[in-house]
């Protein structure tokens, strides 16, 4: 549940490696603080949810990823590209969705052609999503800012069809 996990060799004795968020673990022994997901390898419980939890609060899933380096092809916290983002909050509450945005779009039922926003609409463009916070702001894996940023939602449909030609392709709804 956390951005990252740090993995531990024993309780308390660290290692270099971390788990990224939506990992999915078998959890084999614990204590009170940690529990054992392989041989030497612990996390802290406090990093952890159970399977079928649903985080109802997108919001709170996309804000983890803020400031992350935009990397092409990305998915964790080392870097992250715009249709991940949109994915590995569906993935993190059990539920399939498509990782590149042409495909993203098509599995989207609801094109709405309205130009007012609201917390929980997706904006597509050709080879680029962003989610709406509100009716004023979006966040999304921004390549020209080379990370997850929060902008203003009508400034950044202009600055995206001013900069690279794209116009919205289709508005859609966060639903799980």
């Amino acid at each position: 549940s956390s951005l990252k996990a740090k993995i531990f060799k024993k309780p308390r004795i660290g290692t270099n490696s971390w788990l990224p968020l939506a990992s999915k673990l078998s959890v084999f022994e614990q204590n009170k603080n940690y529990v054992k997901i392989e041989k030497n390898k612990w996390i802290k419980k406090t990093d952890i949810k159970k399977i079928n939890h649903k985080e109802k609060d997108f919001i709170k899933t996309f804000k983890k990823f803020l400031n992350v380096k935009y990397v092409w092809g990305g998915k964790t916290y080392k870097g992250i590209d715009c249709s991940a983002l949109l994915q590995i909050f569906f993935c993190y509450n059990n539920s399939f969705y498509p990782r590149d945005t042409k495909d993203q779009i098509k599995y989207t039922k609801k094109n709405s052609k309205k130009r007012l926003f609201k917390k929980g609409d997706i904006i597509f463009w050709k080879g680029h999503v962003a989610m709406c916070l509100n009716s004023k702001e979006l966040i999304h894996a921004y390549g020209p800012e080379k990370k997850v940023i929060i902008m203003p939602i009508i400034e950044t449909i202009q600055k995206i069809q001013i900069t690279a030609k794209l116009k919205v392709r289709k508005i859609s709804r966060i639903k799980y």
